[in-house]
Order: C-alpha cells, then sequence, then structure tokens
C-alpha cells in the first residue's frame, strides 16, 4: 500500500488515537483528525494534521468527515462510562454510525481498522494463551459493548475491506488508565488479587501502533481479527517487580482479597455518582482485574503481518516512567 494516502483517525486526541496519528505521519500518510469542537488537542497541537468536527454518537455530524479518504481508523470509545447503556451507545451504536457514515460517502475507502479490545474475547479458563479462534466470553459491560461493535462493523465485510484488532492493556506515555499502577509500584507495593496468581498480556503503545499499521498495510488482513501483544505473558507479581525496579523501589507484597476489591469499587462507583462523574474504578474494572488469566497468543499476527514486539515490559517501562516523571505525574 503506497504512502502519501489519507487516513482518518476517529479518537484522535485520545491515548492511543494520538500515538497513531503520530505513527502515521512518521510513515508519510496525510492525517484527518475527527475530534469534537470540544476535544483536548494537547496531543496533536504540534502535529501537521488536518481536522473535522464531529462525533460518532450523532451519524449527522460525521457528514462530509470521509471524503477523499483512503483508510480509516477507528479508534473512538468509552472504557468508562457510568451504564451499561452509556457504553454500547458509545462503542456498540457509535460503531454503526461510523460505518454507515464510510458507506454513505467514503468511495474511496481502501481499509477500516477498527480497534476493539481484548475484553470483548474475555480472560481464558487456563493458562494457555487465546488466540483468534477462541469463543468469545467477555466479562464485563464494556467488553460485551466492544463485541457488539465487532459484529455490527463485520456485518459489513462484503462492501467494505474490514480489519480489526484487539489489544490488551496498553501503556505509554499519555496513558491514565494503567497510571495507577505505576503509582502503587512508586509507594512500594506490588499488588496481586486474590488467593491465586494472576497472568496478564500486555502491550506498550508504540508496539500496538506498528501492529495496527502494519494490518492496515496488509493486503491479507481483510476480514480479519488480530490480538497485538507482547511476547511474552506476565504474572502481576513479575509486572511489578519489574515496574518497581525501573523506578528503583524495591516493592513489598499486597495480596487484596476480591471482595476487598469489589468494595472498594462500590464504594469509588456510588461516590462518584453522587458527584455526578464517571468512577475511574468501578465494579466493572473490578471484574476485569479479579480474573486469573487475561494471556495471548500473537502467532497469527507474526505469521500474517510480520508484526515482532519491540518492547519488552521492562523497556516499555523505561520510557512511560521517563514520561510520567517529565509531565510530573509520577
Amino acid at each position: 500500500m503506497s504512502k502519501n494516502l489519507r487516513a482518518l483517525v476517529t479518537g484522535a486526541n485520545g491515548f492511543v488515537g494520538s500515538h497513531l496519528v503520530e505513527g502515521l505521519l512518521d510513515r508519510s500518510y496525510q492525517v484527518r483528525c475527527l475530534v469534537r469542537k470540544t476535544s483536548n488537542l494537547r496531543w496533536l497541537s504540534a502535529l501537521e494534521v488536518e481536522y473535522v468536527h464531529g462525533d460518532i454518537d450523532d451519524k449527522y455530524s460525521l457528514k462530509g468527515c470521509f471524503e477523499d479518504v483512503d483508510l480509516v481508523f477507528h479508534a473512538a470509545g468509552l472504557t468508562k462510562a457510568k451504564s451499561r447503556e452509556e457504553y454500547f451507545r458509545a462503542n456498540a451504536e457509535g460503531t454503526r454510525n461510523l460505518v454507515e457514515a464510510c458507506l454513505e460517502e467514503g468511495g474511496k475507502i481502501q481499509r477500516l481498522v477498527y480497534i476493539s479490545s481484548q475484553a470483548a474475547v474475555g480472560p481464558g479458563s487456563d493458562e494457555q494463551p487465546l488466540n483468534e479462534t477462541a469463543p468469545c466470553r467477555p466479562v464485563t459491560d464494556y467488553g460485551e459493548s466492544k463485541l457488539e461493535g465487532e459484529r455490527i462493523i463485520l456485518q459489513h465485510a462484503s462492501q467494505l475491506p474490514i480489519t480489526v484488532i484487539r489489544p490488551p492493556a496498553v501503556y505509554g506515555p499519555r496513558d491514565t488508565d494503567m497510571l495507577g499502577f505505576f503509582k502503587v509500584a512508586n509507594k512500594g507495593f506490588r499488588i496481586s488479587f486474590g488467593k491465586e496468581e494472576s497472568f496478564l498480556s500486555l502491550v506498550y503503545v508504540k508496539d500496538l501502533i506498528a501492529g495496527i499499521i502494519l494490518a492496515a498495510e496488509s493486503l491479507d488482513s481483510t476480514g480479519q481479527t488480530y490480538f497485538i501483544a507482547d511476547d511474552r505473558v506476565y504474572s502481576w507479581r513479575e509486572a511489578f517487580k519489574i515496574i518497581g525496579k525501573v523506578l528503583n523501589k524495591r516493592t513489598m507484597p499486597l495480596r487484596v482479597p476480591k471482595s476487598l476489591v469489589f468494595l472498594l469499587a462500590f464504594v469509588s462507583e456510588n461516590f462518584s455518582k453522587l458527584l455526578g462523574k464517571t468512577a475511574a474504578f468501578n465494579t466493572q474494572k473490578a471484574k476485569e482485574i479479579t480474573q486469573r488469566y487475561w494471556g495471548l497468543d500473537v502467532s497469527k499476527a507474526k505469521a500474517q503481518l510480520g508484526f515482532s514486539s519491540e518492547y519488552d515490559l521492562k523497556r516499555g517501562t523505561e520510557e512511560t516512567v521517563r514520561w510520567y516523571k517529565e509531565k510530573g505525574w509520577l
């Protein structure tokens, strides 16, 4: 696929979206950023990009956004919401609005890449990393809404070349979702949940962006779904040790009973409701972090896309911590 094509990125001002914009610019793409009029553009302000204003919640606001666009990267969505309905409105119905707008106005579109989530599949039931053939059993409203977004978008696979990317937990500069774990390690603790050891896959944001662009440029990725992650599956204990070592902190084990995790989530959720805010930590997030195994197998992405993770957790953490400290986040 040749360069100098125009790529549209939804959610361009977000964590993953802004890194994707930078990755596309580095590869000589012209980039059009779909943002709300009220969006904070701090991660994009220094970049040479085109802005169009629209909201995936409002199909009519998308009119004209996809004219002369060659590639669409759908990175917009909600990872935290006040209700199940709010998740589905953004991640499912918003995706429907997007794909319908693409079909109505995007006559040039060569590929639509949907950034879904490992949450759409759910955790594994044993210690075997999941591959893309695993049955989908999401355990949260977020995961169910992302899976519904996949179903909606793949219904149009005969009309648009579509590729689905399912990343695990993503970390890196600008991220706030994983920041809390870095703060815990910085205070000298390594947390585990429940009595059994838990495991997870991770991906550094630059590796994820490389995988997304490889998928967009591959002629063989049409209609395919890919996990993009670090080569290794980490235990929570190992992950905290690595983060602590990078922070030059000796971490002490802190085992948190699952019942306490849910109690804290319940309190956080209801306190946030009283304030009219969306809780950073809620019962949905508690369901995710208390699952035992979130490991992924990335063999398909390696074989079909030539994907190779360049950042193990230590290297990715070093870059992330450096950025957090520069910005005063740690």
